[in-house]
């Protein structure tokens, strides 16, 4: 039977609904079970975001809780260009003027194929508000911190900085990252269709950690002193470089330690990379006549000589080997005592002579040198002691008076610490202490010996030598404290270049006071002093005596004079 057109076209519209609702199941089925898991995550994707919050920074402290490093809390303003992408000109336009940035850039971010993007850091609270009053859409911020050093280059070189991603760069930042750096932690938050966040429905939620506290021993009084009396010795002197280390001798801990030039820790980038190398750990020299304390001091304590005894000093020059030694001034018989503070080089290597290599290059070991100190610097390096295999037959002439050796100025503070804490080599200590939140100690530092390098008799014996350093008939007179007993050595070392001994000096003194009690000591050291004057005593003694005396008034230290009883040393063991 033939249908009428209208059947025709009733059968007509039926199969194109059958059709168009077969599409929409398909479609439906697609989206819901094909597609369910996909399309369901990049939902949450539009409505969730995962927001990493950081764990501030520790601080850094001096000895008695000031701050030396801190982290001030700044805000990051970031976009989801899928929400602002198209309106990405009215964004920009209004963004533009607040984070001071271009127009054309803008845009350029806010168009990204991506759903995170960072527009600008270390935004201020009052520009936060002003962004947040907008109420863009994909526009939002993140807490950050900012590194913030309030003492600018105070104690620079030991403080260090950090990196653009908050890394410690040099420093007790960086050998201290571990402790320093916080834990970050983060919190789930959902978003309304212009990208706002809806607090009431914030979910999973864990705290970042701070950092922890890190307490330096540096002091930042005696600090901002040794650094103004630098300062001071820079101007008068013009030294290529210069370096002070004040410590205390019996616990090894630094107070004050500092270089020249220097830096800025809150802008270090524009300071070259010769201004933030810490010289004190990384630079070595031979130390000239600072040396002769290492062998006397070894020769004493081996019982092959005393105070008394007198050697020949050959009028100021002195044949061994078939090459000559010469002393700044000629001297004829010295004694011993005398030797050292006269600072003859003919004397010490007569004293080495008498003491051998071997001993004196186990007197070396015994002192440290050649090996790092282990302070927790980076950067520090071992310096250059060459084994005995390695000796010439001049050697033992030329190391007594502190050549053929390079040294830190660390390594010979603590050196000359030894000598004055009854022979105790201590570990230098930079770090005091490791705290938490609550105040917990994590780390403790305790003073830490080394090596017993001298009988605490040899050490009187040498004291009592030293103090003659800074008498009229010594090599530095104007080190001397009035109302308070100094020992110490000058060092006057000429500087190698190209493998030749050239007239350019490193001018040092190390001393410590009071010389019966030993509290502080000190190192100056000065690289080629410019005007003339080079000698220890008379450029870097003068430094010694300013420090020293702010130092001593800060703590309160009473003047004393006391003197070492000779006949008292005998009963020392």
């Amino acid at each position: 039977m033939k249908r009428s057109p209208q059947h025709i076209r009733i059968a007509c519209v039926l199969a194109a609904l059958a059709a168009v609702f077969g599409a929409l199941a398909f479609r439906l089925f697609q989206l819901h079970v094909l597609r369910h898991g996909t399309l369901s995550a990049e939902a949450t994707a539009i409505r969730e975001r995962v927001v990493h919050r950081e764990g501030r920074r520790g601080t850094i402290v001096d000895r008695n809780g000031n701050l030396l490093a801190n982290s001030l809390s700044v805000h990051r303003i970031v976009a989801d260009p899928q929400l602002t992408a198209s309106q990405a000109p009215v964004i920009a336009q209004k963004l533009a003027p607040l984070l001071r940035k271009d127009e054309a850039a803008l845009v350029q971010l806010l168009t990204r194929q991506s759903r995170y993007v960072r527009l600008d850091q270390k935004i201020d609270e009052e520009t936060l508000q002003k962004i947040r009053s907008l109420k863009l859409p994909g526009i939002s911020a993140e807490d950050q911190f900012q590194r913030s050093y309030p003492n600018a280059a105070l104690a620079s070189h030991v403080v260090g900085f950090v990196d653009a991603d908050h890394k410690g760069v040099q420093g007790i930042e960086a050998s201290m990252q571990n402790y320093l750096q916080g834990q970050a932690g983060y919190e789930v938050i959902e978003r309304d269709r212009k990208g706002r966040e809806i607090r009431s429905l914030r979910t999973e939620e864990i705290g970042p950690r701070d950092g922890y506290t890190v307490a330096l021993t540096i002091d930042q009084v005696i600090q901002h002193i040794a650094e103004t009396e630098l300062d001071r010795a820079m101007a008068e002197h013009r030294p290529r470089a210069a370096t002070i280390i004040v410590t205390r001798p019996r616990t090894g801990e630094i107070l004050a330690m500092s270089c020249r030039p220097t830096f800025d820790s809150n802008n270090p980038g524009p300071a070259p990379a010769d201004a933030r190398r810490n010289r004190a750990i990384s630079d070595v020299a031979e130390p000239g006549s600072t040396f002769k304390v290492i062998t006397v001091s070894g020769a004493l304590n081996e019982g092959i000589v005393n105070l008394a005894d007198r050697l020949d000093c050959e009028n100021g020059a002195f044949i061994y080997a078939g090459r000559a030694l010469h002393d700044a001034h000629p001297f004829g018989v010295l004694s011993v005592e005398e030797i050292l503070y006269h600072s003859s080089n003919i004397g010490a290597a007569k004293i080495a002579l008498k003491l051998g290599p071997p001993r004196l290059a186990d007197y070396i070991s015994r002192y440290g040198f050649g090996r790092k100190t282990g302070i927790e610097l980076p950067g520090e390096v071992s310096g250059i002691a060459h084994p005995l295999s390695r000796w010439s037959k001049l050697s033992i002439t030329r190391i007594p008076m502190g050549h053929e050796i390079a040294v830190t100025p660390l390594q010979m503070i603590m050196a000359v610490n030894a000598v004055a804490s009854g022979g105790q080599l201590m570990k230098p200590i930079i770090v005091k202490s490791v705290t938490d939140e609550a105040g917990n100690a994590i780390v403790q530092a305790r003073p830490q010996l080394v090596t017993q390098c001298l009988a605490p008799r040899t050490s009187v014996l040498m004291t009592m030598a030293l103090r003659k350093v800074v008498s009229p008939e010594g090599t530095a007179p104007k080190a001397a404290l009035d109302g308070y007993d100094v020992a110490g050595k000058t060092g006057t070392a000429q500087k190698i270049e190209n493998g030749q001994y050239v007239n350019r000096y490193y001018s040092s003194f190390i001393g410590y006071f009071p010389a019966s009690d030993p509290q502080i000591s000190i190192l100056i050291s000065l690289d080629d002093p410019a005007g003339g004057a080079y000698y220890g005593g008379t450029v870097a003694g003068p430094i010694f005596k300013a420090v020293a005396e702010k130092i001593a008034q800060y703590l309160g230290m009473a003047p004393t004079m006391r003197i070492i009883d000779p006949t008292k040393v005998a009963s020392l063991s």
